[in-house]
């Protein structure tokens, strides 16, 4: 099998974390009410990703980091920055790596 030819940043929650999440998160109602329930979607996702070819980078996010760096940013909680956060995390991870 050959090597993914690129991989995907997903946002991951921890269950500990996922009630503080949902309350910092200005689209919550997006969401899951449950940790579960999250978490089967978020595995549903994942192995859509990894049958198309694309390998997955989980990426968690926590509250306090994240609601840290959606202040510095004076942007919403939402699904667009969690998806720039944990790309720009992956792109930092790689860029550390070829260092």
């Amino acid at each position: 099998m050959a090597a993914p030819s690129q991989t995907l940043a997903l946002p991951w929650f921890a269950r500990s974390d996922y009630p503080a999440l949902l309350d910092l998160f200005s689209d919550s109602d997006l969401l899951p009410t449950s940790y579960d329930a999250w978490l089967e979607r978020a595995e549903l996702v994942e192995r859509q990703f990894q049958s198309a070819g694309f390998g997955v980078s989980k990426t968690w996010i926590r509250p306090i980091p994240f609601a840290a760096w959606c202040d510095e940013r004076n942007i919403s909680p939402d699904q667009v920055a969690r998806l720039i956060f944990v790309n720009e995390a992956v792109r930092d991870q790689l860029e550390s790596r070829r260092h």
